[in-house]
């Protein structure tokens, strides 16, 4: 296994952790390692020539379709946290108009 092919195994590895981050709804340390998986992925992406880089193009394209997938269903997670904080402050407000 090359360089290469290992720092992209890593991404991998680093993109199921995301994910299971995402299972257990931790949101706060996914959006801190969510920040940490772009840095690694541009530097692996600018420490190799374009030459390098298409030895491990279907790699990359799979990198990109899970990373795809990964944005999608954070982007659900927000949306339900989004709808389910204005739920509750609505609730809020029908309890302190009753009181």
């Amino acid at each position: 296994m090359t360089n290469i092919q290992a720092k992209i195994e890593i991404l991998f590895e680093f993109n199921k952790q995301l994910n299971q981050l995402l299972d257990e709804e931790e949101h706060d340390r996914f959006l801190q390692q969510q920040n940490l998986f772009g840095d690694q992925v541009k530097d692996c992406l600018n420490s190799y020539s374009e030459e390098e880089l298409l030895t491990v193009i279907d790699s990359l394209k799979r990198l990109k379709i899970m990373v795809k997938e990964l944005q999608i269903r954070a982007d659900q997670c927000t949306k339900q946290l989004k709808d389910k904080s204005l739920t509750l402050r609505r609730n809020k407000k029908k309890i302190k108009a009753y009181k």
